[in-house]
């Protein structure tokens, strides 16, 4: 065991090498595939390495993610600031950021128009309402968002009940977790009422794992935040399981290595998997995804 561990730290390292080569070039500024996902894995890794350098390069990677947002910037949670409102919540918690660091609040406005004005293309996670309301989810949490993130995850359960018959089965899976979030917070009853409907129309428990999280593709480690959502929200699979898998991690291979940066199918989620699998990094990152 301990020479897997010497060779997962000797991957870790070479990720973290290509990563401080191509992170502030890395064109995406969101969370799945861009900047925040990269900014997520240094700080993660400045703590594990004991060296304050790498978050210095997280705060910068932070900063040319800013650079880039704007008022008419993507809403999704993909590539968009839904996305990267809930990374920046996510550092927050794990407190690599403190509250005064909510560069949220100017996200606010934006989000506010993506739920209550503009046309919205569906009900995933990835691209389309559920993405929004999990950003609104975050907001709850800070007092001077609290009326708006009320008002809009109000207004998605709304929309929820009135199409609800039109939610196709791609996009069921994300539509049931938001509303199991959701109701773990006062003041959301319909919910239960929501949850229930979902559970005796639609056959999610028959579904196969993959065609409840087909958002999270084929890599190594989409495949294990599938198994850990499913768990998460369906009791599929044994926590055995997710230990067996964590010691089973193969060495990476770069002549087989990510071909982008991403924390879903690239080099950063490949990082914080690693450090999972030696303790170093808590579970909280995987419920980004």
């Amino acid at each position: 065991m301990q020479k897997k561990n010497i060779k997962i730290e000797e991957d870790l390292q070479q990720i973290a090498n290509m990563l401080l080569l191509n992170g502030t070039l890395t064109q995406c500024p969101g969370l799945v595939h861009g900047k925040m996902g990269i900014a997520i894995f240094f700080f993660h890794y400045a703590l594990f390495t004991g060296n304050e350098l790498f978050a210095d390069y997280a705060m910068d990677v932070i900063g040319e993610m800013l650079d880039q947002i704007h008022v008419n910037s993507p809403a999704d949670y993909e590539r968009g600031i839904a996305g990267i409102g809930v990374g920046i919540d996510n550092l927050i918690f794990n407190d690599f950021l403190s509250v005064e660091d909510d560069i949220c609040e100017g996200f606010d406005q934006r989000m506010f128009r993506a739920v209550m004005y503009d046309p919205y293309s569906d009900f995933t996670l990835y691209g389309g309402l559920i993405g929004y309301g999990q950003y609104w989810i975050t907001r709850l949490r800070y007092q001077e968002s609290t009326i708006l993130a009320r008002k809009c995850l109000s207004h998605i359960t709304v929309l929820i009940s009135e199409r609800f018959s039109d939610i196709s089965i791609t996009e069921q899976t994300d539509v049931f977790c938001f509303l199991c979030d959701l109701q773990k917070i006062s003041g959301f009853d319909d919910c239960f009422r929501l949850l229930d409907l979902c559970q005796r129309k639609w056959n999610l428990q028959s579904l196969s794992i993959v065609k409840r999280f087909s958002r999270l593709g084929d890599s190594m480690v989409g495949n294990f935040i599938r198994a850990y959502q499913c768990n998460r929200y369906f009791n599929d699979v044994l926590q055995d399981e997710f230990d067996i898998a964590l010691r089973q991690i193969p060495n990476l291979d770069i002549g087989k290595a990510p071909t982008n940066a991403g924390i879903l199918n690239g080099y950063s989620g490949e990082g914080m998997l690693r450090m999972l699998a030696l303790g170093q990094a808590n579970i909280s990152w995987m419920h980004l995804l």
